[in-house]
């Protein structure tokens, strides 16, 4: 009789610590998961953090004639090219009609601290054309880039129309510098200049 009681009370000691134990693992197991829930939670949130910082907007050309390369801290040579040529016919080839649609595209991709300059330089061929009811046409002949200056030059032939008539063709050189800021290119300058001075380099910005 006591060794069936003695008995009992020790299978009733195992089954509870058996009990406990199992509960002891199942909280650390528990605790564990949560560990490794919120590990993965803050890897996450760091690699996102990352890959929103290295999100580029890259602006294209509507029409893209050759490959080229965009990085964090600047852009290749034909790129630059590209978005001259661009950039140049917003402003070259205009009318009284289309000159200040024109004008705010381009100055969407103006430095800020740029845009007042280039809105007035903007305003005054506009102002040109309206008084005159001219319009003009820019025909690109060469384009060249100065990757480490940001800078490229760009010649042409220009020819100015009244009406239907056309009244001055002449080649021209403009120099058009720009700025790659949170890897966005943005234009700070654009202005004619010559054959002796293809960047602009010596030639003063227009008034």
């Amino acid at each position: 009789m006591t060794y069936t009681i003695f008995f009992g009370i020790t299978v009733l000691v195992k089954k509870y610590l058996t009990t406990n134990s199992n509960k002891a693992s199942e909280i650390t197991f528990l605790r564990l998961t949560v560990a490794a829930m919120l590990v993965a939670i803050v890897i996450e949130g760091l690699i996102i953090q990352k890959t929103l910082g290295m999100e580029k907007t890259v602006v294209l050309p509507p029409e893209v004639n050759k490959s080229f390369w965009v990085t964090s801290n600047s852009v290749s040579k034909d790129y630059l090219e590209q978005m001259a040529y661009w950039y140049a016919g917003l402003v070259l080839n205009a009318s009284p009609y289309t000159g200040e649609y024109q004008k705010q595209m381009f100055l969407r991709y103006a430095t800020p601290t740029d845009t007042g300059r280039l809105s007035k330089e903007m305003d005054n061929r506009i102002d040109y054309l309206k008084q005159n009811n001219a319009s003009t046409q820019f025909a690109a002949l060469t384009i060249s880039a100065d990757e480490n200056a940001m800078k490229v030059s760009i010649s042409g032939d220009l020819s100015t129309f009244i009406g239907d008539k056309r009244v001055s063709n002449k080649i021209i050189f403009y120099a058009i510098s720009f700025k790659y800021l949170n890897s966005r290119l943005y234009v700070s300058e654009f202005k004619e200049t010559n054959d002796k001075d293809i960047y602009g380099t010596s030639t003063p910005a227009a008034k």
